[in-house]
């Protein structure tokens, strides 16, 4: 979908989805209608954070400076795409610690921080492992997407791991 956006337009990505009736709506209408196209319904774990790291992406829309997605500009799609790539990776993370488990005698405070710096980690790393490749996102294959997502993954389930080691 973000390949098609910025290879053929907002117009034709939505009418290829047979999304005719978002055409002309506003942003975050558009892209909360597209909630259901990027994320499958169906109840796997693995659809559910897609749909939640979506879900938290069009939350932060005002943060991307888009008001017309017919004038969506690389940088913005760029924006978005890996502000949804960041979310699922937290999202994947925290379901991790879920299920696994994850015990730390931290503070509050101290989690409470080290949350917020894992979350810099993600995003600053999301965004060094895209830069060189987002000029030609719609020429990625989902291979080299997931590739790039789970390499990041893994290297911040390894600062958890450090974090809780130090503890």
């Amino acid at each position: 979908m973000f390949r098609g956006l910025l290879r053929d337009g907002v117009e034709t990505t939505l009418r290829r989805l047979d999304l005719n009736n978002l055409v002309g709506r506003s942003a975050e209408d558009l892209l909360v209608g597209l909630t259901d196209t990027i994320c499958h319904d169906g109840g796997s774990i693995d659809e559910a954070i897609g749909r939640d790291a979506w879900l938290e992406t069009v939350a932060e829309l005002d943060q991307f400076g888009i008001d017309d997605l017919d004038s969506l500009t690389t940088a913005q799609v760029s924006a978005i795409f890996m502000a949804y790539v960041s979310h699922a990776i937290e999202a994947r993370l925290f379901q991790d610690i879920g299920i696994n488990g994850f015990h730390v005698s931290a503070s509050v405070s101290e989690t409470e921080s080290f949350e917020r710096q894992l979350r810099d980690y993600i995003r600053r790393s999301v965004r060094d492992s895209f830069s060189s490749d987002l000029s030609s996102l719609p020429n990625l294959r989902d291979k080299e997407i997931n590739d790039i997502v789970d390499g990041t993954y893994t290297d911040a389930w390894s600062l958890l791991e450090a974090w809780g080691d130090m503890e």
